[in-house]
Formats: structure tokens, C-alpha cells, sequence
């Protein structure tokens, strides 16, 4: 039979124990609430950070397109029209001299080629068509004006019914844009294929050349990459999109770009 004091004793021991396991899971479950707090507090800052480069992206997008808009319409309201009435007054002109005429005509031929530099120039600047029509008419446009040109053989499909605000429907025509043009200036490829899908959440984009490719790597850093790359590139981060590029050399270049929808339905 244990004595009082042994009794005692152990008891304290007992309650000592407890007392430490007790104090241990407290320790515990305070640095693991701490460690949550701390995750769910990296994870906000982190998130107003994104937030708020995305917001500089956007910010720096829509100056440079009001820029550029301002730019077109000076383009085709003022150079434009100022062209055309310089032609309509060569056109005046007395046809009498065969050398006169030949200079005349000459004239006549650089004027109504420079207007139409113009006006296409003004048009990349400011697409007048996605304005009136919509996204969908004005990639076609595009396309059917590139097609006219011999410059490249285009397939374009559409399965995809937009009903997107402007500054989307810019934002995805832009990125097309480049990418066509990017295209056309280094791929030396002889057909390209375009198709964009819509579902409720995303728009499905697919550009395929059958050109002569290049090292993917060389893009991995926008400080690498060529200006339109880096266009591309700021707008689907501006829109939370993900790009995908896949091209090898001779083998022709496959772009996939991923664009969520939200913040973009309901055109304007």
C-alpha cells in the first residue's frame, strides 16, 4: 500500500504531465492557426498585388488604344480627306502634253496608292469595322482584306457567338491582330488556320501555320521576345487568359490561347 506522500507524488507527476501535453497541443494549434493566418494573409497581399499590376496593364492598354484611336481618326479624317481632294485636283488637270499625262498619271497612281495606305493604316489603328459590327465581321473582314492580297491563304472558323463588351472584343481582335501579322513578317508559311470557340465560361483561340517555326524558348522572357510577342503577351495577362505556344523548327507554329469571359459579356 503507497504512502500518502507517494501518493502525492505521483499525482503531481500526473498533473505536471497532463499540464505539459495540455500546454504542447496549445503551442501546436496556436502555430498552426498562426501558419493559416499567415498563408491566408500572403495569399490576399499576394492577390492585391496581382490585382493591382492588372489593373496597371488595363490602365496602360486603354491609353494606348485611345491614343492610337485618336491617331486613326486624324489619319482618315484629316490626311485622308486632304489626299483626296489633291486627287480630285490632279484630276482636273488639262490632258493635252504626252509627257504632262504620263507625270499626271504617275501622280494619279502614288496618290491613290498613298490613300490606301492610309486608310488601312487608319484601320489597324482604329478598327471601324468592330465598331459597327462586332468582333466576329471584323476578323473577316481582316481576313478576307489579307486573303484579296495573295499575301497568305487564311481559314477562318467561328463557332463562337460573341456577345462580349468592347474593350474585349478590342483586347482578343488586337491579339489576333499580332499574331497574323507575326505571322506573315517571320513565318514565311504559305496557310494559316484560325478557329475560336466559345463556351460559357472561356473562348477557345487556335492559331495554326504550317511555317517555318522557331525555339519556343527564346519567349519564355518578354525581355526576349519581339514587340508583338510582348503585346500579345500583356494583353492575356491584362485578361487573366493562358497562352500556349508549341512550335518546332520547319514544322509550323500552334498557338492556343484560353480567355475567360468574366468581366467581358455584354457588349457595349
Amino acid at each position: 500500500m503507497p504512502y500518502p506522500k507517494e501518493t502525492e507524488l505521483q499525482s503531481l507527476i500526473f498533473g505536471s504531465i497532463v499540464v505539459m501535453l495540455l500546454l504542447a497541443i496549445a503551442i501546436v494549434t496556436f502555430f498552426v492557426i498562426y501558419q493559416k493566418r499567415l498563408l491566408k494573409e500572403q495569399r490576399r497581399l499576394q492577390k492585391a498585388k496581382d490585382d493591382y499590376q492588372r489593373q496597371l496593364l488595363n490602365l496602360s492598354i486603354t491609353v494606348q488604344e485611345k491614343e492610337r484611336i485618336r491617331i486613326g481618326q486624324d489619319m482618315h479624317d484629316e490626311i485622308g480627306s486632304s489626299l483626296s481632294a489633291i486627287k480630285m485636283l490632279v484630276n482636273q488637270l488639262p490632258e493635252n502634253d504626252p509627257e504632262s499625262d504620263q507625270l499626271i498619271s504617275g501622280i494619279k497612281d502614288g496618290l491613290s496608292n498613298t490613300i490606301s495606305d492610309v486608310r488601312t493604316i487608319a484601320n489597324n489603328l482604329f478598327p471601324s469595322v468592330l465598331t459597327k459590327f462586332g468582333l466576329a465581321d471584323a476578323l473577316q473582314y481582316q481576313v478576307n482584306l489579307l486573303s484579296a492580297g495573295n499575301i497568305l491563304a487564311i481559314d477562318m472558323i467561328c463557332d463562337a457567338k460573341f456577345k462580349l463588351n468592347f474593350d474585349y472584343e478590342l483586347a482578343i481582335y488586337r491579339i489576333l491582330q499580332e499574331l497574323i501579322n507575326n505571322v506573315i513578317k517571320h513565318a514565311n508559311a504559305k496557310s494559316l488556320f484560325i478557329r475560336l470557340n466559345q463556351t460559357d465560361e472561356s473562348i477557345f483561340v487556335t492559331v495554326k501555320d504550317d511555317g517555318c517555326g522557331f525555339d519556343t524558348t527564346r519567349i519564355a522572357d518578354l525581355k526576349q521576345a519581339g514587340i508583338g510577342i510582348k503585346s500579345v503577351q500583356t494583353r492575356i495577362a491584362a485578361m487573366q487568359a493562358v497562352l500556349k505556344i508549341a512550335s518546332e523548327k520547319n514544322k509550323g507554329t500552334v498557338i492556343e490561347i484560353n480567355i475567360p469571359l468574366h468581366g467581358g459579356e455584354g457588349r457595349k
